[in-house]
This record gives C-alpha cells, sequence and structure tokens, in this order.
C-alpha cells in the first residue's frame, strides 16, 4: 500500500501513525489503545509505545507524507498524528477516532481545518465510507450542521438555543444519512467484506445490525467472528429491551462505587446525600460529542452547583493515560469517576455507547430526565430549580 496523505490545515510536522484496535474477546474491537500494565508511581509510557503500530511516517513542513507498507488483505485501522508542535510551540493533542481501511493499492488522505480527513482511491475506502459520505446529501448536511453550531455574535439566549436547537436537528440529519448508508451496506452489500468492514467500522448501531449480521451469517456460515458478533448482537438487544425498563424516566438510579484518579473511593448514593440533583454522565476521552459538551457542562455547574446541583462523570476508558490526559486537559471541576467499560458503573448501567447521561432526583433516587445536552440541561435545570435563563438581553 501506497498512502499520500495531506494534513497542511493542521499540521506541518509530526509522526503519521497508523495503528490496529485492541481485539476482544467476543471478536469485537476497540476503538482505543491498548492499556499499559505499568504501576501509576511510575512515569507514564508514550500514548505511541501503548499501541499496536504496523506503520510510521514522518510529516513534512509542508503538512505532507508518504507512507510505504506491505498489506495483505483489508482490514480497518486507526491512526494519530503524534508528536506534533503548533506554530506557538504548544503539544498538539491527537485527534482520536480516525479510522480508514487499510488495503493494497494507492490511496491518498486529505484533513480539512475541523480534523474531517477522507481516504479516497481505496476500493473498500471507497464502498465502506465514501460511498455515503462524500454524497451531495451527506455533504450539505453536514455543512448545514456546522453552519448552525457557529456562535452568533450578539445573539440573545433565546436566539441561541433557537439555533442549537436547529443544529441538533441538522445532527440527527447527518447521524441519520450515516445510518442509513451503513445499514444499506451491511444487508446489501454483494461482497461480504465490505458487509464485515462496514460493521466492524460502525458506532451507530441500531435494530438493523441484528439483520445484517444474520444475513452475513448466511453468506459466511464459517466465520467465526460473524458468528460470535451475532450471539453478541443478539444478547445485547436483549439487554436494551431491559435497560429501557430499567432506566425510564421515574425509574429509581442504580448505586455504585468508583474512584477517583486520586484513587479515593467514591459512592452515589453518598453524592446524592448531599445533593438535590445529580448529573451522572458516561463519557471518554476519545468521544468528540462528550468532549463537546464539557465547556457547557461546566457552565452549568457553575450556574447551578450552589443550589445543589452535582456532576458525577464515569470514563470507559480502558487507557488510565487517556483519561488523565483529558481529564487534565478539560480541567474537570466535578466528580471524575473511572474507569472501563467493563467497570461497574457501565456494566450496571448496560453503557454500550457515549455519550449518555441521567439526571436524579437525590432524595428519591428517581431519573427525571436523560441525555440531555446544551441548553436542554439548562432548560431542565431552570425548571427544577425554578429559575429563569440568564440571558443578558431579558430585563
Amino acid at each position: 500500500m501506497v498512502l499520500d496523505g495531506d494534513v497542511s490545515a493542521l499540521y506541518s510536522n509530526g509522526d503519521f501513525v497508523v495503528w490496529n484496535p485492541k481485539s476482544r474477546g467476543s471478536g469485537g474491537a476497540m476503538m482505543v489503545a491498548a492499556s499499559t500494565s505499568a504501576p501509576s508511581t511510575d512515569k507514564p509510557p508514550s500514548l505511541e509505545s501503548t499501541l499496536d503500530v504496523v506503520g510510521k511516517a514522518a510529516i513534512g513542513p509542508d503538512g505532507r507524507f508518504r507512507l510505504e507498507m506491505p498489506v495483505d488483505k483489508p482490514r480497518r485501522v486507526y491512526f494519530y498524528v503524534l508528536n506534533a508542535v503548533s506554530p506557538e510551540g504548544f503539544r498538539m493533542a491527537p485527534v482520536k477516532g480516525n479510522a480508514f481501511i487499510l488495503e493494497p493499492g494507492e490511496l491518498a488522505l486529505e484533513m480539512s481545518k475541523r480534523g474531517r480527513f477522507v481516504v479516497t482511491g481505496g476500493t473498500y475506502n471507497d464502498a465502506v465510507y465514501n460511498s455515503w459520505r462524500l454524497s451531495d446529501e451527506y455533504r450539505e448536511a453536514e455543512a448545514e450542521q456546522a453552519r448552525l453550531y457557529t456562535p452568533v455574535e450578539g445573539e440573545t439566549e433565546e436566539a441561541k438555543r433557537e439555533r442549537l436547537d436547529l443544529a441538533a436537528e441538522a445532527q440527527s440529519r447527518v447521524l441519520d444519512l450515516e445510518t442509513e448508508g451503513r445499514s444499506h451496506l451491511a444487508r446489501t452489500h454483494p461482497d461480504p467484506v465490505v458487509r464485515r468492514l462496514t460493521i466492524e467500522t460502525t458506532w451507530l448501531s441500531g435494530p438493523w445490525m441484528l439483520d445484517a449480521l444474520r444475513g452475513l451469517a448466511e453468506l459466511t456460515p464459517d466465520d467465526s467472528w460473524v458468528l460470535e458478533r451475532l450471539a453478541s448482537a443478539e444478547e445485547s438487544a436483549a439487554k436494551r429491551a431491559e435497560e429501557r425498563k430499567r432506566f425510564a424516566l421515574g425509574a429509581n438510579i442504580r448505586d455504585f462505587t468508583a474512584k477517583t484518579l486520586d484513587g479515593d473511593e467514591v459512592n452515589l448514593e453518598d453524592v446524592r446525600r448531599n445533593s438535590q440533583y445529580v448529573l451522572l454522565e458516561f463519557w471518554a476521552s476519545w468521544c468528540g460529542p462528550c468532549r463537546v459538551e464539557i465547556p457547557h457542562m461546566k457552565e452549568a455547574y457553575e450556574r447551578f452547583r450552589g443550589k445543589g446541583f452535582e456532576i458525577v462523570s464515569f470514563t470507559i476508558d480502558n487507557d488510565r493515560l487517556d483519561w488523565e490526559e483529558a481529564s487534565a486537559e478539560e480541567e474537570l471541576p466535578w466528580i471524575d469517576l473511572g474507569m472501563g467499560e467493563d467497570a461497574e458503573a457501565p456494566t450496571v448501567y448496560n453503557v454500550t455507547g457515549v455519550p449518555k447521561n441521567y439526571l436524579v432526583a437525590s432524595n428519591t433516587g428517581d431519573i427525571v430526565a436523560k441525555d440531555l445536552r446544551g441548553h436542554k440541561l439548562d432548560e431542565k435545570l431552570e425548571e427544577l430549580f425554578e429559575v429563569g435563563n440568564t440571558d443578558p438581553a431579558t430585563p
């Protein structure tokens, strides 16, 4: 494979590093780096040292690189740009969640100022990603989403909330188009390799996944990965049905105990004793929507903390270094717990994706709202604490 890359919109140095996701026994794969067994008192290892690196190329001053490596078959990989320094001399954090299909042939990668990238020239990349992502409909929806999420100078709080409501609708449209594209590929493409790669790279699962896996199992009845993934999907579907009952509005919250980065043990029931409402937030360092939401959550926390509002976040990161770095970068002011998707908290709440949150009435433990984002969190807290909005234009 030959991959010619242009990341000049963001980088003029650093290393383009391609790595394999960490496989799990269930046949799935993790999007995060392999965890390290180094004691917490030791110097943290470099991120690159925790990865299963399969290829690496230096980025030139013009923001370009060329990666050549042998590839025996198409497979899903991830990449980071590591060791990059900004023009001001600051270390640049890697943007996470960048997946593409490693395959024989000549490929090209181009990245925008927003960190969005496209790989072209690969047969499987074109099928798995570009068949829907480069469509006019998807590009128009993305552009509309970006426009609506761009702050407007001088707008009132009311206008901001209206704009963000429209932005949320635009974001849902983008996600719907991705789901439609992936679902169609995974259920109907004549090449079973395309179907499997589509399933492997999908993070927006849904009811269609079971149909896709059942169809793929018929095409490849001897593929143990498919059979294991199908069994897991059927089990997950049953759990989600149970979750809808257990975590419906009005249902009682589930207690758990977890540790902070400093090793202090925190029990959710104890947090409830010292608050009126608790927002339980599940997140991860690599989750873009989670990280984007944090600044607004800080504003809500500052505004309502004195009235009895508390936030408890739990990361499903499996790499402590990722959790440490993200927590430091975001300067989280609330109770920051972890870690791992197989820990007690995400297991109790059957967390299969992030972001996910629950707003809980502390005195009863009842769930009063779920998945509050942006001003929806403000509006709910304003209602519960019986206060008005903070629009500076409002007398």
